[in-house]
């Protein structure tokens, strides 16, 4: 397969993940989170299984390696989270800033880079038991973590301490799946040997699978009951991961699409703004009457024309200190 198609690919699963990203952030609660998270939820699931996909296991220079990937995201999230923390206390607030910044807790959506840059950190010891004969235990680290901090919580009614629960959700435990995935399947340390068509039957199972748990969730009165931290989510989105992966590696599927690739090149950017735009639009009435799906659209349109036109018309610099380049 050429380079520049595979690339195209890439970006175009880019595209769709911070697609599904907006869609799960305007997504409403209640019902509409168990009936529309499931179709979904891949969305972080897939970001981590690409940068995974395209990290060796083996880098005689880890610092280099550390350095560029950190680089890029540390600064935008530093940005954004002053941002962010500006407008929740709608003035400037150093403390708040400062516990912020160490907790990821400005936006919802700040959480991921802290979680990216724990995988980066880990990815010489992540990529040791990949290449060891002991690599089937990377298959046990989220769901036990997952039934720990999540499912004993849910069934006991019990209420983790405040700490616990401050620092576990910043943790990349309960990702772990995602990007090992894409460690193992970017280095050929496994091989997918299932058909499409019976990949496809299992992902349609586990949908069922995320609706019953989820409205389980709900008769709980668990407010996340969407999210994509619950066993049966990990599942479904480790089949779409192998999805996403064979159409990668099929030379026979030459399918691209511009329109998602160029989304997908500015999804970094997309996902850091477009909270900030759903902020902003929750004070005007027109955006509050849209249905979901019609105000999805909206945050992303104008998030992709921020982005694009930041891209464009400021200086190299400063889009790389927002992440938009």
């Amino acid at each position: 397969m050429q380079k520049e198609t595979r690339n195209q690919k890439i970006q175009i699963l880019r595209g769709i993940a911070i697609i599904a990203v907006v869609l799960i952030h305007t997504c409403p609660s209640g019902y509409w989170q168990v009936i529309c998270r499931p179709f979904i939820n891949f969305a972080v699931a897939t970001f981590l299984f690409l940068s995974g996909y395209l990290t060796k296991t083996e880098n005689d220079n880890w610092p280099k390696f550390f350095k560029k990937r950190i680089l890029r995201v540390i600064l935008p999230y530093i940005i954004w989270t002053i941002l962010y923390s500006i407008i929740s206390k709608k003035g400037l607030d150093f403390a708040n800033i400062l516990k912020n910044t160490l907790t990821a807790k400005s936006a919802c959506t700040m959480y991921y880079i802290l979680v990216y840059i724990q995988f980066v950190l880990l990815t010489p010891f992540i990529g040791k038991l990949a290449n060891s004969k002991f690599k089937s235990i990377g298959w046990f680290i989220a769901p036990v973590f997952v039934l720990i901090f999540k499912y004993y919580p849910w069934i006991t009614g019990q209420t983790l301490h405040p700490i616990i629960k401050l620092v576990w959700g910043d943790l990349c435990i309960g990702w772990f799946t995602f990007y090992y995935l894409g460690l193992l399947l970017g280095n050929n340390l496994i091989h997918i040997k299932s058909g499409i068509k019976q990949i496809l039957t299992f992902y349609v199972i586990t949908i069922f699978f995320q609706i019953a748990e989820g409205y389980w969730l709900l008769q709980l009165e668990e407010n996340n009951c969407g999210t994509q931290i619950k066993l049966s989510s990990l599942l479904t989105s480790s089949i779409f991961i192998i999805i996403a992966y064979k159409y990668i590696r099929d030379n026979t599927c030459d399918y691209t699409n511009n329109i998602l690739a160029t989304i997908g090149n500015y999804s970094f950017g997309i996902y850091l703004s477009h909270m900030m735009i759903i902020k902003l639009f929750s004070h005007l009435h027109i955006y509050k009457d849209l249905p979901f799906i019609i105000n999805s659209a909206v945050i992303l349109i104008v998030s992709f024309f921020f982005v694009y036109c930041s891209s464009k018309f400021c200086n190299s610099k400063i889009n790389k200190i927002f992440g938009f380049e």
